[in-house]
């Protein structure tokens, strides 16, 4: 095997391109030391100074591309911050990343470490970063107050992760723009005139 001498984040995009590329041909058991140094044309000392083993490896690389992924920018209105989120959900799961994710729901199921770390760093993350953008909703006047916060912030993308794990269904513009405009939207709309 020839090595490339690459630094920095050029060593990095490839390093992690490569357990992407295995991942998605040979799934997370194929995920080896051996077989991203091959891959990634570089060495495995290489990969030991970054990654302990390959469990952390494929951690690492699964959870930094989910959980970059999602905007989370104050559009001005909750209508507005949905549809971002969502799109946002919605292009990685319909896009070339959709396999990646459902090979990360696949992993965690054999990685209790991976679960956890999704679950935490990930899904936590996005827990809270819904709460905000529901709070945010509140205080301009655009989401009641009493909102149920825990159940409005999954349901857009409960919807999304069930077609993508589930049924199979488009997951595309028109779905997203309905989920916010039929569901949430009427949902979280303030009471006026009681």
């Amino acid at each position: 095997m020839t090595t490339t001498r690459r630094h920095g984040a050029e060593l990095d995009a490839a390093i992690r391109a490569a357990v992407l590329d295995i991942l998605a041909a040979r799934g997370p058991d194929g995920v080896t030391m051996d077989a991203v140094a091959a891959a990634a044309r570089t060495s495995k000392p290489v990969l030991y100074r970054r990654w302990p083993d390959r469990h952390v490896l494929l951690r690492d690389t699964l959870i930094s591309i989910a959980a970059l992924s999602i905007p989370t920018e104050d559009t001005g209105s909750f209508r507005g911050d949905m549809l971002a989120v969502l799109r946002g959900w919605a292009a990685l799961f319909a896009g070339d990343q959709g396999p990646l994710m459902r090979s990360i729901v696949m992993a965690m199921g054999a990685d209790p470490e991976l679960s956890e770390s999704f679950r935490t760093d990930v899904i936590g993350a996005r827990k809270d970063e819904m709460t905000a953008l529901v709070q945010r909703g509140i205080a301009r006047g655009d989401v009641r107050p009493d909102v149920p916060v825990d159940l409005v912030r999954q349901l857009g993308q409960s919807v999304l992760w069930h077609h993508l794990l589930i049924t199979g269904d488009p997951i595309d513009d028109r779905l997203v723009t309905d989920l916010v405009d039929e569901v949430l939207v009427p949902v979280t709309r303030p009471y006026y005139g009681r």
